[in-house]
């Protein structure tokens, strides 16, 4: 009774409820009641009611608009927690690059767990404007965005439960924090230089690790067609040369003489009047496999090389058309064969379709198995014999998701040329200014969080940036990844992101370090990156303990910091390097006012600085240092008086702020690989950006 007049609930409610049920079955008939008797209680009952629901009228009336007001203000999402799984961990969320991270991810359908120092900050940083963010399940797409606060340099603000509930991978992007300290210098803050946060603080990372971040490390698989019966093995039908004129027979059945669950696919291969034998299923049932890698299988082989078919739903009814990839096999011995998504190739009338898009897994249709004295477009197959083949096939076919990094870290170019350079003092004088001046040891202390990701025991990717601006001027670019700290160049912020999401999303960046710049190839420029782009420059790099197997050296040891380069011996640094430019014609000086033609300098103000600090920018170390040096070694830029100033260590005031005035030549950095707030482009006329180091 008491729910009459509640918001949802209906008089007739009362009525149609299931009967109630006891726990145990009585066969005695309850006696039926005299029919005066029943009327008499009935009309009690309604008189009951009656008089309840009128006196609850008035009351129930107030009550029903009071509590449809608290329902309309408590959102379907109150109740009910948001799933924290599979989340990304980003350290270091506040700095540019960390925002950029975030917003890739979340935009991307991803759980994301955003941290710094200052999780209110961070959360003002994220949802401000243009981030088009919001705290929890996003307006558009799947993203769910969660705030916590992490110190790097706090065993204990590491090791909190609740900023790993759910997690999955860290991104660890963080940096040294910078600016006008009281002493009216420009560097690093006392406690947060890359030491503390970077070399100290991955450190600690690392120790936490075990006790709040399972370990992922083996490959997830699901069976998608089982292949043990004879019922199971029915869905296979032949697909011999014989549907063309030719003699070549094959048959899929059962072996139980080598296990419950193993297959045997064999035949007789006859190059005349054809050349190949076949299998394939019949339709299956649909299913969406697009979570899983590809397709695998464990293989009994005769050292022959074979093929693998999948057609699409959508290719059902092109009998022409299919997708396509080989495998191989070795005589006399089991071994499982991998068969991802991107070694699909698409064809028709047995020739590869350039044309054609890549698989869609959520549209599987039928599979296939071929054997062939052909590979694509008519080539011949480097391994088949002509005869008796055979094939065996343990657990049918299975969907399979490979290992992804668990820690995707950031760091720099020439961290490694740095460690080789170790303390000969000659050596480095003649290597890039960068490594003759390392303020603060910053490349040290990135490379020895580096080691940390490498020999943490976690699936790791270290991703070595070459110089980052915020300026996405000729946007978007082809990206150069290399191996062995041997390449210098330029990368946005928002490029930088980019590969950074892309490299923690495959399984082909586990275990691999690099380097990575804007192509600086004319064709490069005006092309975006593709997943098929991205899928090939990671398929390129080799295994870090395979490096010396493609002609790189192994990493360097660790070495300590150099002694800081002491005034004479920088103003030195900074005259040679100002003399190569003079000698290319180059106009230098030393003009304090902080103004060049084409580029417009703002000096911060104290709640910029309070602002920078505050906020956690984390990546700091990526940003507001190293400008003059830009200058000096690219013939692309100029040197600003205020550049001057912190390289002959007077007080630098300058944050980043351009103004490139339309027809300049484009502007192409040739420092190694750290960042620099700002860059000119040199006036009409000048010398051609050529990279220089």
């Amino acid at each position: 009774l008491g729910a009459i007049g509640r918001p949802g609930f209906h008089s007739h409610t009362l009525f149609t409820a299931p009967p109630l049920r006891s726990a145990s079955r009585s066969t005695t008939k309850p006696k039926a009641l005299p029919e005066p008797a029943l009327l008499a209680i009935g009309a009690a009952a309604i008189a009951g009611i009656s008089g309840i629901v009128w006196s609850m009228r008035g009351a129930g009336e107030e009550q029903e608009q009071e509590e449809q007001q608290d329902y309309s203000s408590v959102s379907p999402s109150a109740s009910r927690p948001l799933p924290r799984e599979n989340a990304t961990l980003v350290l270091g969320a506040s700095g540019r690059v960390g925002r950029r991270v975030v917003q890739r991810l979340i935009k991307g359908g991803h759980t994301v767990v955003a941290a710094s120092t200052s999780a209110e900050a961070t959360e003002k940083l994220l949802t401000g404007d243009g981030m088009g963010l919001q705290a929890g399940r996003q307006t558009e797409g799947d993203g769910i965005l969660f705030f916590e606060t992490a110190d790097m340099r706090s065993v204990d603000s590491l090791s909190k439960p609740q900023l790993w509930k759910g997690v999955t991978q860290v991104i660890n992007v963080v940096g040294g924090k910078a600016g006008m300290k009281p002493d009216g210098q420009f560097g690093y803050f006392d406690g947060l230089g890359p030491d503390a946060v970077e070399a100290a603080g991955m450190a600690n990372l690392m120790s936490v690790l075990p006790q709040v971040f399972p370990k992922r490390d083996s490959t997830e698989f699901k069976t998608v067609l089982p292949m043990g019966s004879a019922e199971e093995v029915a869905v296979w039908e032949r697909m011999d040369d014989v549907i063309m004129g030719g003699n070549s027979s094959s048959a899929m059945a059962p072996a139980p003489d080598q296990g419950p669950y193993i297959s045997r696919w064999q035949g007789t291969l006859v190059l005349e009047g054809g050349g190949f034998c076949g299998q394939r299923t019949k339709p299956l049932v649909q299913g969406d496999w697009s979570a899983y890698d590809g397709v695998a299988m464990r293989v009994f082989g005769d050292g022959q090389i074979y093929k693998f078919n999948i057609k699409t739903v959508d290719q059902l009814d092109s009998p022409e058309s299919t997708y396509q990839t080989t495998f191989d096999t070795t005589e006399g011995q089991w071994e499982d064969v991998f068969l991802p998504w991107h070694n699909f190739v698409p064809v028709k009338r047995a020739q590869s379709d350039p044309e054609g898009l890549p698989i869609d897994p959520s549209k599987l249709a039928k599979f296939g198995l071929v054997h062939s004295r052909f590979e694509f477009n008519k080539m011949p197959n480097p391994k088949y014999r002509e005869g008796a083949f055979e094939l065996l096939i343990n657990g049918g076919i299975r969907a399979f998701k490979a290992v992804r990094p668990q820690i995707i870290q950031l760091s720099s170019a020439c961290v490694e040329v740095n460690a080789i350079v170790g303390d000969d003092a000659e050596k480095r004088k003649l290597s890039v200014p960068i490594v003759q001046l390392n303020p603060g040891g910053l490349l040290n202390h990135k490379y020895s969080a580096e080691c940390a990701a490498r020999t943490s025991g976690y699936p790791y990717v270290v991703i070595r940036s070459a110089g980052m601006i915020d300026s996405t001027e000729g946007s978007p670019f082809l990206f150069d990844m290399q191996q062995g700290d041997r390449i210098t160049g330029v990368m946005s912020r928002d490029d930088t992101a980019d590969v950074i999401v892309a490299a923690a999303l495959t399984p082909e960046t586990v275990g691999k370090t690099f380097e990575v710049r804007r192509s600086e190839y004319i064709d490069g420029k005006g092309k975006a990156m593709t997943p098929a782009n991205y899928n090939h420059a990671f398929l390129s790099l080799a295994l870090d303990r395979h490096r010396w197997r493609v002609g790189l050296r192994p990493f360097p040891r660790y070495v300590d910091p150099p002694k800081p380069v002491d005034a004479q011996e920088k103003e030195k640094i900074v005259e040679n390097i100002a003399d190569i430019r003079r000698q290319r014609g180059e106009v230098v000086t030393k003009d304090d006012s902080g103004e060049r033609e084409g580029a417009t300098f703002i000096p911060p103000t104290a709640e910029a600085d309070k602002e920078v600090v505050g906020a956690g920018a984390d990546d700091l170390t990526h940003s507001h240092f190293f400008c003059g040096l830009i200058g000096l070694v690219c013939p692309g830029t100029w040197l600003t008086g205020l550049s001057w100033q912190w390289l002959t260590g007077l007080p630098w005031h300058m944050t980043e702020a351009v103004n490139v005035r339309s027809g300049d030549p484009p502007c192409i950095p040739g420092l190694v690989g750290l960042p620099w707030p700002v860059m000119m482009c040199p006036p009409a006329g000048a010398l051609p950006p050529v990279m220089a180091v």
